[in-house]
């Protein structure tokens, strides 16, 4: 394998004719770079320069050399300044996965400071349920995501970053009958037209158990993975919903309203645990648990 180190100092001498200059511009003993070329010329199993007292001319070969060196030294010199400016996040891409509800309402704060922080970076968000990007992690198909904490989250080799505890409320339009109440009890959702996200999201499974241990079976009118069809759904009169407080406190139309019996989830930003990720999504984790 070729040593750059070698190739440096034959380009040095290459350029100048000369030894004992590029020992001067190389800030190394005149031997030192003898032996270097020496060995290169060993490696290679050719003669780079014909030497004429002080001074050097390059062969045949050595010219084909220099021009194919300079070329591999520049390339080198462009991966380390790529690499540096990875490891000093002056590039780079961040990417999570994160459920829509998420990446719609609490996401944007949190991506647009850190990325005024770092403005050489960017940020590619994949939608994704937290039940799916719980799988892509534990798949190794993606490195950083959105999950919802259970018990179990630390024991099957995620390590997590805790984002916040969100109560699941009832949403409704303004002009809903139901709009004023304070609270609404499990059991008045029995035959009542829902626009729901479909089965496999977290909230919807968690809303469903809630049912059942009830005997509660609301009217699902529409099954959506697409949250502004969701909320204008509910906005419009179609039937109710179910989010996040987040969802109705950003949305003037919509009202939320707390169930009873409580369900909360408590969401974070989570990776493998021992898993060595790209520079930026650590930075970006290290970065939530500094603030």
């Amino acid at each position: 394998m070729l040593d750059l180190r070698k190739l440096e100092i034959f380009v040095a001498a290459a350029r100048r004719e000369s030894i004992s200059q590029a020992a001067t511009d190389l800030h190394m003993a005149q031997p030192a770079v003898s032996i270097a070329i020496a060995r290169l010329e060993a490696d290679l199993g050719v003669s780079l320069f014909e030497r004429s007292g002080r001074r050097v001319r390059l062969t045949a070969e050595g010219r084909r050399l220099q021009e194919d060196a300079e070329a591999l030294l520049d390339h080198a010199g462009a991966v380390q300044d790529a690499a540096r400016r990875l490891n000093r996040l002056e590039k780079g891409e961040l990417h999570l996965g994160c459920p829509a509800m998420l990446a719609t309402y609490y996401l944007p704060r949190l991506l647009g400071d850190f990325l005024a922080q770092y403005p050489g970076l960017q940020a590619s968000v994949t939608q994704a349920g937290t039940a799916d990007v719980e799988r892509l992690l534990l798949d190794d198909q993606l490195e950083a995501g959105v999950i919802t904490v259970q018990q179990d989250s630390a024991d099957i080799g995620l390590e997590l970053r805790r984002l916040l505890r969100e109560r699941v409320v009832v949403l409704v339009g303004r002009k809903h009958p139901w709009a004023a109440r304070r609270y609404l009890n499990i059991t008045a959702l029995a035959g009542a037209p829902m626009v729901l996200y479909e089965r496999g999201y977290f909230i919807r499974e968690r809303f469903d158990s809630l049912c059942g241990e009830h005997g509660v079976a609301p009217d699902i009118r529409m099954q959506t993975n697409f949250l502004p069809l969701i909320i204008d759904m509910v906005r419009r009169g179609v039937g109710a919903g179910i989010g996040l407080q987040m969802m109705a406190d950003a949305e003037p139309e919509l009202v939320g309203i707390p169930l009873r019996p409580t369900i909360e989830l408590e969401l974070a930003l989570a990776k493998r645990r021992g898993r060595r990720i790209a520079i930026a999504n650590q930075a970006f984790m290290d970065w939530l648990a500094a603030s």
